[in-house]
């Protein structure tokens, strides 16, 4: 796989991760489409971007569902969502309460996926969403965006390596990849830095 054979609203979800991590927020997004397959909602993390008065809870997903113009486009309980990271309990939550009833995931997350609580909790179960993983090549991709994230910024090593752990449980081919590219001094200058190139790089050494 290369960068090019990614579906457009894979490219579209990791070209905002790549806008969130410049901005040192977490590396997620999710996107909604309508029930052509229309892009017709995005969000990403903002958790970095203190212009905000409480940037903890602008993950990608409530973003998303937030930025759902529903005067324009009504007919949420046909649309999609698409998650690069499974959803928090929080985003869960959002999304159910916003009316979409269709997820698509990109990476399994060990420490705080929420997906389980769809069989445990009457209501939630009774909404019958429908959860569609990805292969996990894009997992692999989601996490190694994010451990590029927290090498580059986050300045408590100690709780960057335990994150990278949590990362590892689904995704360590990701995280590996991801440690190499900045190891090899490819993010001096992230301006510089193509998303395309980056991704083609680490599917790489992914499939090494």
């Amino acid at each position: 796989m290369r960068y090019e054979d990614l579906d457009d609203i894979w490219k579209s979800i990791f070209e905002l991760e790549w806008e969130s991590l410049c901005n040192k927020s977490k590396a997620i997004a999710s996107v909604i489409t309508d029930e052509n397959g229309n892009l017709i909602s995005t969000g990403r993390n903002k958790i970095g971007e203190y212009t905000i008065p409480n940037p903890r809870v602008c993950h990608a997903e409530t973003e998303a569902v937030r930025n759902l113009d529903i005067s324009i486009y009504p007919n949420i309980k046909q649309y999609t969502l698409y998650a690069a990271l499974e959803p928090c309990p929080m985003c869960l939550g959002t999304i159910v309460m916003g009316g979409i009833r269709r997820i698509v995931i990109g990476a399994h997350d060990d420490h705080g996926g929420a997906i389980e609580l769809l069989d445990k909790s009457r209501y939630l179960s009774s909404k019958n969403i429908e959860i569609i993983w990805m292969p996990n090549i894009y997992g692999d991709i989601q996490r190694g965006l994010q451990t590029i994230r927290e090498l580059l910024y986050n300045e408590d090593k100690a709780k960057s390596e335990r994150m990278l752990m949590d990362f590892s449980v689904y995704n360590s081919s990701g995280v590996n990849a991801a440690k190499i590219l900045v190891d090899n001094g490819l993010f001096v200058d992230l301006q510089k830095c193509r998303l395309e190139n980056i991704i083609n790089q680490m599917i790489k050494l992914i499939e090494e």
